[in-house]
């Protein structure tokens, strides 16, 4: 086995070469050395190698690729992967302003522009309830300094001239996540309102938000995308037409993919988007796939596409709604 010293790009080359790689000598060879100086030996080999390895590293040997295996195709699975968190991370924060849009709104029409920070406001039918809301309000106050110390011009002038910042304002320098918490932390009654405008059902619409704010993170922080997968699944029974999508079963009648992976994120684009931005990240999506299919030889796209939950019959997402 290797140790974990430091290594040139050259011996990073070797390496892989003696583990079975198809690195050619030459200008091929400098043409990868200098992808790796750019964008790093872990990122692109430990990040994406899984899939083409022939078995894996033990205590004894080290890991060994499938006969055939480039760096190129390794290196294409990479840019696969760039690509695809651009494509989900465009309609992402299409949708993260959308909820921001309207839970600013319908807060505002039924509460005024400036009383997020009473209590009152927001659920308060437990002592849990009581102790998230009161957390809510204190991560605003907190948000708001910080945003002042920064001299946010919007925060700041609102602050100085008017002594509050209106919550369509606010919003604007909430992450996804805050907003999330904050739908969480509104009342019923006002849940139901925001999740009226985007025709589903108030607890589920909480559990979108919290997979699509989890999903826009990973975009943000640049993380291995293609084979996402949450801890929660979305509710198909509260989904109108789901079997349109013609995903099998398993033994227990549970669908095997597209309830917590990469794909559950496309039908929640369909639930939630404009049907023209749906069209555009269906069309985004095909050429993505197709190209990632002539790059590909010692594995295919719909290996990956498997992993994604993606089948033959994905683009039925746009007959969803």
């Amino acid at each position: 086995m290797a140790d974990k010293a430091c290594k040139s790009y050259r011996q990073q080359l070797n390496i892989l070469r003696s583990r079975g790689m198809e690195i050619g000598k030459g200008s091929q060879g400098s043409r990868v050395m200098r992808i790796l100086e750019r964008e790093n030996y872990y990122n692109v080999i430990n990040g994406y190698k899984e899939l083409f390895l022939a078995s894996k590293a033990t205590a004894a040997s080290d890991e060994v690729y499938k006969a055939g295996t480039t760096f190129d195709e390794v290196y294409a699975l990479y840019n696969f992967d760039r690509e695809l968190r651009n494509i989900y991370l465009k309609y992402l924060l299409r949708l993260e302003n959308t909820f921001k849009t309207v839970i600013a709104h319908e807060f505002s029409v039924k509460y005024g522009h400036d009383n997020y920070l009473k209590i009152e406001n927001f659920d308060r039918s437990s002592e849990r309830n009581i102790s998230s809301s009161i957390k809510l309000i204190g991560d605003i106050q907190q948000e708001i300094a910080r945003q002042m110390s920064k001299h946010h011009q919007a925060v700041t002038h609102y602050m100085t001239e008017h002594g509050y910042i209106p919550l369509w304002v606010l919003v604007n320098v909430l992450t996804f996540g805050k907003i999330e918490y904050f739908y969480k932390n509104m009342k019923p009654a006002d849940k139901t309102t925001v999740a009226r405008q985007f025709n589903v059902q108030p607890d589920e619409l909480a559990k979108f938000m919290h997979m699509l704010a989890l999903a826009r993170n990973k975009c943000a922080h640049d993380a291995r995308f293609f084979d996402i997968k949450f801890k929660e699944r979305i509710h198909t029974k509260s989904i109108k037409n789901f079997s349109v999508l013609k995903i099998a079963r398993a033994g227990d009648g549970s669908y095997t993919y597209g309830t917590n992976d990469a794909y559950a994120l496309a039908v929640m684009f369909a639930l939630l988007l404009r049907k023209s931005d749906l069209n555009e990240f269906v069309s985004m999506m095909k050429v993505a796939f197709h190209k990632l299919q002539k790059q590909l030889h010692t594995i295919s796209a719909s290996d990956i596409m498997s992993i994604m939950g993606y089948d033959t019959n994905w683009v039925n997402i746009t007959k969803l709604v």
